[in-house]
């Protein structure tokens, strides 16, 4: 009796585990029809954007501008816009002073364009020894400064000054260039014009002329009174105005070509200044006596450097 009742219970407990095992299983998932993607389609898909779970369609680099990772080809660079230079401060370009000089100097007075080079060439010394006899350690020099040109002790031989030729170096111009700052006096007429050398000259003042041209004078002289204008000989570009020069007082320097300037010493003022351009017959002096003993002009032409008789150009 007592072993059927254990077999009975047994068989009761053994329904009751297996019941409890059917009530913990989960239900199959439901089958969905559709097709399989191709091999290797990975991040393709046919569905529309309603049907991504996160609301939106996938992200692609390729529609952002960036690199597509499925094709690997770069977007196209766009270089960034190019920025232009700021202007250097005090703009405009550098114009070397070729004002002719005077050889035997023992000093030079440094004016706007001088360099160590330049003025080392037209001196025809080294420019180790300018930057010796001016205790020069590199070649910074300013307007104004006055250097020396011939070692200590050199004494200026006798019979005046003579204004060199300018450096060879310089670039050839059949006319000189156009300033921004043309002298605007007006023509005078001092006579008849003669053209020579392709270049209308006329005189440069009225008045006699009381020393004719030879090796000693380089030029002539004539007289006249204190303050009266004294013109440009011909059309051309003012490349020294000043007294630096030993025996010419007050003087202009005019370069026609690159071949002929012309030289107005001894004026008591001067009405242009370096870098502008003249016409024939415009003021560009008073005459007067500076460094000379009476009131004159001393008048110069040179071709090439080289002193030549005035009259050959000059209807006096």
């Amino acid at each position: 009796m007592l072993k059927k009742t254990a077999i009975r219970t047994g068989s009761a407990a053994l329904i009751l585990m297996m019941g409890a095992c059917s009530w913990f299983q989960q239900p199959a998932a439901p089958v969905v029809s559709g097709t399989t993607g191709a091999a290797g389609s990975y991040g393709s898909s046919s569905a529309s954007g309603t049907d991504n779970p996160y609301g939106a369609a996938p992200y692609d680099p390729a529609s952002a501008g960036g690199s597509s990772v499925v094709n690997n080809t770069p977007a196209p660079y766009t270089p960034p816009a190019a920025t232009p230079s700021a202007p250097v401060s005090g703009g405009g370009s550098y114009t070397p002073s070729n004002a002719p000089v005077d050889v035997n100097a023992a000093t030079h007075t440094v004016v706007r364009g001088d360099t160590v080079y330049n003025i080392s060439k037209r001196y025809n010394i080294s420019q180790d020894d300018l930057r010796a006899w001016n205790n020069l350690s590199e070649n910074s020099i300013g307007v104004g400064q006055v250097l020396r040109v011939k070692p200590a002790g050199y004494t200026a031989p006798a019979g005046g000054s003579a204004v060199a030729s300018t450096p060879a170096s310089q670039p050839a111009a059949s006319q000189p260039a156009a300033s921004s700052t043309p002298a605007a006096t007006p023509s005078v007429a001092t006579g008849a014009t003669r053209t020579v050398s392709g270049i209308t000259w006329q005189r440069p003042t009225t008045g006699n002329v009381i020393t004719q041209f030879s090796t000693a004078s380089k030029g002539v002289n004539i007289a006249g009174t204190a303050g009266q204008p004294v013109v440009a000989a011909a059309d051309g570009k003012v490349v020294y105005a000043g007294s630096g020069l030993r025996g010419y007082g007050n003087l202009v320097i005019i370069q026609h070509n690159s071949t002929f300037l012309t030289a107005y010493g001894h004026n008591q003022s001067l009405s242009v200044s370096e870098g502008q351009t003249v016409k024939r017959g415009q003021t560009i002096a008073r005459m007067g006596n500076s460094d000379a003993d009476r009131t004159q002009l001393h008048f110069e032409v040179r071709q090439n450097g080289k002193p030549v008789n005035p009259a050959t150009f000059v209807a006096f």
